[in-house]
């Protein structure tokens, strides 16, 4: 037992890495792939790549599973505006903007589910609006330099969430990468739909420019994404709540020393304030998880 938690600790550290130098990467890219383009073709190689993982489990498919089609184009909002605005501002800022996702999510819970947000919820929110503030300042004299790209990353931010409250809701008794998969079927379908009708298509057929998006796709989604759901079984909500917000963390490391982006005091203490936000909504919902599973005993 010990053995499988290390793994599964060790899987979940690895996820973190990946998905923290995923902005950098996806960066990178859009010198030879437009936003919504690279989304479709990252999409593409990781339905591939799960297809191949779920194999003879697709029989456990029904209509239940149709539920996956506005779950997919909610995840295709907060992917495409992720990638619409990281190509307009630094991967750390478009990072941490993500956590708008903590916003969406109780506010979603409350006007679908009539679920009332804690106290501890509010004050998560609250933090995390400060943070994201602090992050997009001037110095601290409120001089605020919010571009289209910072708010694409929290529109993006605000759809992840809504993404991630409507799953709760509906998934309940789904196989997570069936449901995972037909997600990234419709996100595909639609980032292809959105680049070839609203873009400037980019795209490039040299190896190396390939192998970045092969490597978003197989690495940092499929792969990702099947390690997370069989790491998560085997440990705690609580580290998962720590370990997952240092994706942005790193992201932000990285960003720097590439000479991506400049460190400020507004990125350090901004970052930081988000951070805490997760951390403590992370913890919060992992304490509630734990006493329902106490009261089902």
């Amino acid at each position: 037992m010990k053995k499988k938690k290390f793994i599964s600790l060790l899987c979940l550290i690895i996820i973190v890495i990946l998905w923290g130098i995923t902005p950098v990467i996806a960066k990178r890219a859009f010198d030879n792939y437009s936003p919504a383009m690279l989304v479709a073709l990252r999409g593409l190689f990781s339905i591939i790549v799960l297809a191949i993982v779920i194999n003879k489990k697709f029989k456990l498919v029904d209509k239940s599973y149709l539920i996956c089609i506005p779950a997919g184009i909610f995840l295709a909002c907060a992917y495409l505006f992720q990638f619409i605005g990281l190509n307009l501002t630094t991967p750390a800022k478009s990072t941490f903007l993500e956590s708008f996702s903590c916003l969406a999510v109780p506010i979603f819970m409350f006007v679908v589910a009539k679920e009332k947000p804690t106290i501890v919820k509010v004050i998560c929110c609250v933090l995390c609006v400060i943070g994201s503030f602090i992050l997009i300042g001037n110095g601290f004299n409120f001089d605020f330099t919010f571009n289209a790209g910072d708010l694409w990353s929290a529109i993006g931010g605000i759809f992840y969430g809504i993404d991630i409250a409507f799953t709760k809701i509906n998934a309940k008794n789904k196989n997570p990468i069936i449901y995972v998969f037909f997600q990234l079927c419709i996100l595909t379908v639609v980032a292809f739909v959105y680049s070839i009708c609203f873009e400037n298509v980019m795209i490039s057929y040299e190896f190396t420019n390939l192998l970045q998006v092969l490597f978003l796709g197989i690495a940092c989604t499929a792969l990702c994404w099947v390690l997370r759901t069989s790491a998560i079984k085997n440990v705690s909500a609580v580290t998962c709540a720590i370990l997952m917000p240092l994706s942005a963390v790193i992201s932000s490391v990285i960003s720097i020393l590439m000479n991506m982006e400049e460190f400020t005091y507004n990125l350090l203490v901004g970052g930081l304030v988000i951070t805490l936000s997760i951390v403590i909504d992370g913890l919060y919902d992992a304490k509630g998880e734990k006493k329902n599973e106490q009261i089902e005993c």
